[in-house]
């Protein structure tokens, strides 16, 4: 899910009914990208303390680096415990790895075209 459908009440609905009932082969994972809409969670609707929001609901948080796939493997490995689901906050950044996109809002809207898509797939490339 992203950071910005925690701004709705129903996920939260959902989020305490999967703890009540300890349905702990749960796994949700938030790209928290710190946009929603056209500006940044601080701006739109406040969503720290995220973490402690999860938890205070019943969850297991786990932290992660969105962009590092070794570690969500880690995190998709991990046993429940106390019964309860987990549930993993990547941190990411918008346009990871591509200059013209990284943190531009534009890009949480649309999707390259014609040269833009050349150009990106060429940072991407040369990045791995």
């Amino acid at each position: 899910m992203s950071d910005g459908e925690c701004d709705e009440g129903s996920n939260w609905e959902a989020i305490l009914f999967s703890a009540h009932h300890n349905l702990d082969n749960l796994i949700t994972i938030v790209d928290y990208n710190k946009l929603q809409s056209i500006y940044s969670p601080e701006q739109t609707l406040n969503l720290e303390p995220f973490k402690d929001k999860w938890e205070a609901f019943g969850w297991n948080v786990h932290e992660v680096d969105g962009h590092d796939h070794k570690k969500l493997i880690e995190c998709f490995k991990l046993k429940p415990s106390n019964k309860r689901p987990n549930c993993i906050i990547c941190h990411t950044v918008k346009g990871k790895g591509v200059s013209f996109m990284e943190n531009n809002n534009l890009w949480h809207y649309r999707s390259p075209q014609g040269k833009e898509y050349i150009n990106a797939k060429k940072e991407l490339e040369e990045e791995s």
